[in-house]
């Protein structure tokens, strides 16, 4: 099936850079339920792994963007995704089905140029940091479908301002690899504030520290320097955390965990929250903040302007939906 016979809805222009034939979780045909569905596993199966494997507390992962990937091989449709990286923290990729051909994830060491491949089996997730240079290899046949997560750490919840009982260890200003990514967010929001002002007049743009050029230049010396350490001084590794003989075994207690926590909080009338523990997967989408965990210019831009952005709000302690937000 190629993207011209594909259900409507599949968008390929979300992501300006590096654009994926994509539907968002938040803003596109799914429901409700199928948000609680989703959450209740990754709450389940995948924020204890996040937790474990990167030493960041579940309740500060926030997933800032989600949305199911198809690649169609053959002469129509999208097939691959050249080399990038993510706009997040951390990154996941879910397959959802084995009727192709081709496929998978290729990680590249930018200063030894070695590269590995990575196939996962369907349903398995493939964890990344989100700053390594990898790229989507290309499907020569049938459609291959991947569920993605772009998240943020947080060490505040953008919307309600509540501590994620984030750890300062595992904060930017003592974490390497966030202090990389704070630093690249610089970069790129003193580039965009630096355009906008040239464009659009000094007297009309908020003054800010960062579109000072010294500072913006800084701040992308820094990225390049720790982005090098990084490759130099942590090869690239591809390994299963769970062997495929404990798997069945592993997620049944995964998600009886998750339920006996669940009927302990009730009982106790502890609310589901971030700093309980509690990772957002769909409040919060496509809210970007700048390096000093602000909003974004262009979040406060929309504060002049009418148009609205879309978000997931919660409606119970257990249901979720879309609503409208304008700041």
């Amino acid at each position: 099936m190629s993207c011209k016979s594909a259900p409507a809805g599949w968008k390929k222009d979300r992501h300006t850079f590096y654009p994926t034939t994509d539907l968002n979780l938040v803003s596109d045909p799914f429901n409700t339920s199928d948000r609680v569905w989703l959450a209740s596993i990754l709450d389940a199966r995948l924020s204890p792994v996040m937790e474990r494997a990167y030493g960041v507390f579940r309740g500060a992962i926030r997933t800032n963007d989600m949305f199911v990937v198809r690649y169609d091989g053959g002469e129509e449709g999208q097939d691959r995704l050249r080399k990038h990286t993510d706009s997040s923290h951390l990154s996941f990729n879910v397959l959802l089905n084995d009727e192709f051909e081709g496929g998978g994830t290729r990680y590249h060491n930018r200063i030894t140029k070695e590269a590995i491949d990575v196939n996962p089996a369907v349903g398995e997730a493939l964890l990344s940091h989100a700053m390594i240079l990898h790229e989507g290899l290309q499907t020569t046949k049938g459609t291959r479908y991947i569920l993605v997560g772009f998240n943020t750490i947080d060490e505040k919840d953008p919307i309600t301002k509540e501590s994620t009982n984030l750890s300062i260890f595992s904060s930017w200003f003592f974490n390497f690899s966030w202090m990389q990514i704070r630093f690249r967010e610089g970069a790129e929001q003193g580039t965009v504030n630096r355009r906008a002002r040239s464009r659009l007049g000094a007297e009309n743009i908020e003054g800010s520290i960062l579109s000072n050029k010294y500072v913006t230049s800084l701040f992308r010396d820094l990225d390049n320097a720790l982005t090098s350490l990084g490759d130099k001084f942590s090869p690239i590794r591809s390994g299963k955390l769970i062997a495929d003989e404990k798997a069945d075994e592993y997620l049944s207690v995964m998600d009886r965990a998750l339920t006996e926590r669940t009927e302990v909080e009730q009982k106790l009338g502890i609310e589901r929250s971030r700093g309980n523990g509690y990772s957002s997967w769909f409040q919060g989408q496509n809210i970007h903040l700048d390096v000093f965990g602000g909003y974004s210019g262009e979040l406060r831009g929309r504060k002049e302007r009418p148009t609205k952005i879309n978000f997931v709000v919660k409606l119970s302690d257990e249901i979720a939906d879309t609503t409208d937000f304008n700041p």
